[in-house]
């Protein structure tokens, strides 16, 4: 998000919105996605050359398929992955290239150029087959998708929570008021008890 902001706020300061930049910021937005795609496919050459055939099973935890086992093997789950990245790729292409054209916006170019570079640095397929890490760890196969409601829905819960403890609060209030005015009440029946035997007294 960082990243992103601090973006926009260098767009904007530099004037980069002007159109007199259009042509250069295409230009530098359709090398870098064609690096990007062109990485893909060096990838996926450098995984079937290495041909890692280590068996690997998991339960799959992919929304549709939850809890159904899957046996492969290394290579197939790396060039799976790399299908993966080479279709999203595209379909952001095919996002901002329409919103760019159709409605103008220059800034999707600008973000979409810089967010796919950072992203395929700390793609796992990179730290394993380019810079040689080990696949441990947070590298570790198989590199399963993090569920993105799990944050909104413990948001959610706690939001709920303090929903509940406000109202008990309120309750908690609403009773001691009522407490208060029970006891209020009582006390001026005791005293309208009081003052009405005295003027029975003195009628006698």
């Amino acid at each position: 998000m960082a990243i992103i902001f601090g973006t926009m706020h260098i767009v904007k300061k530099a004037g980069l919105e002007d159109p007199q930049y259009m042509v250069l910021i295409r230009s530098i937005y359709g090398i870098a996605t064609a690096l990007i795609i062109g990485f893909t496919y060096y990838l996926k050459n450098m995984v079937i050359r290495k041909n890692d055939t280590t068996a690997l099973e998991y339960d799959d935890a992919t929304p549709g398929n939850q809890g159904e086992r899957v046996v492969t093997t290394n290579v197939k789950h790396d060039l799976a992955e790399i299908a993966k990245l080479q279709k999203s790729t595209l379909l952001t292409v095919g996002i901002v290239v329409f919103m760019h054209f159709k409605f103008g916006y220059i800034q999707p170019l600008i973000l979409q150029t810089l967010l796919p570079l950072l992203n395929m640095y700390k793609n796992p397929l990179f730290q394993i087959h380019i810079l040689g890490k080990p696949a441990a760890d947070d590298l570790k196969r198989p590199w399963l998708p993090a569920n993105p409601f799990a944050a909104l829905g413990g948001g959610n819960a706690n939001a709920n929570a303090s929903s509940e403890s406000t109202d008990g609060a309120q309750a908690g209030a609403s009773s001691g008021n009522d407490s208060a005015s029970d006891s209020e009440s009582s006390g001026s029946k005791k005293k309208e008890t009081k003052e009405e035997k005295e003027e029975t007294r003195k009628d006698k």
